[in-house]
């Protein structure tokens, strides 16, 4: 010990400066090491974007109130790992040009995967199977036409072409030679009514109506997104 307190004090001062300099680089490498490794340790939180095949994950900072990404954090077709900070952020899930894509808002506060829900085909791909659709779908909505004459007036399919609804219409409106003494409240047997179908194992079946409305809790079988657009049709 001696000869190490003997070394210091005989030794020249610059020498005493070097050795302090390295001694204070030492220290710093070592507290700003900890520092990042406690924020990429502990701090940040591992997302893992997990997209199906055929589809691409995006996730990104959100812009404002919007449900769009203001800038890109990272996108991959196939698993991949990254870190962020806890805070909110936007997700878009996009796959063929058949499929609509999809934004959701998530909250990173804790490690999170990130899958794919089942995206929904856009409308012109619906419009396109409704047309091969059609002489299945009525052969299932004529036979349950109220007895007082209904037609189909609005119809869509939705999801991804396996849900079916649509709104049907008083006959006698369809008459332009009566119509005008049909403008006025209806009388209960002119009211527009409404079904929902499903396809199931290739086959579609009534699953709601007819109805002139439709209560999502009275349907807990049926998508909520499908009754809300059932239920709006004839009002957009």
């Amino acid at each position: 010990m001696q000869q190490i307190i003997n070394y210091f004090v005989n030794a020249p001062k610059i020498k005493l400066v070097v050795i302090a300099l390295i001694s204070l680089i030492i220290v710093g490498v070592i507290i700003v090491a900890s520092l990042f490794a406690w924020d990429y340790l502990v701090t940040q939180k591992v997302v893992t974007l997990n997209p199906t095949a055929g589809t691409t994950i995006t996730i990104g900072t959100q812009k404002g109130d919007e449900l769009t990404i203001n800038k890109q954090i990272a996108s991959t077709n196939v698993k991949k790992e990254i870190r962020l900070y806890p805070g909110t952020y936007i997700v878009k899930i996009t796959g063929s040009p058949d499929y609509q894509d999809q934004y959701k808002s998530i909250l990173v506060d804790k490690s999170t995967e990130i899958t794919n829900p089942d995206l929904k085909y856009t409308d012109a791909k619906l419009s396109q199977l409704l047309v091969s659709e059609k002489t299945a779908i009525q052969n299932v909505v004529t036979p349950i036409l109220p007895n007082t004459g209904y037609q189909i007036d609005n119809e869509t399919l939705l999801e991804n072409g396996n849900w079916y609804g649509t709104r049907l219409k008083p006959s006698i409106w369809y008459n332009p030679v009566v119509a005008a003494r049909y403008i006025r409240p209806t009388d209960g047997t002119e009211d527009m009514l409404r079904v929902i179908l499903k396809k199931d194992n290739g086959q579609w079946k009534l699953m709601a109506g007819p109805s002139i409305i439709f209560s999502i809790d009275d349907y807990p079988d049926i998508p909520q997104d499908v009754i809300r657009a059932t239920n709006k049709l004839g009002f957009n």
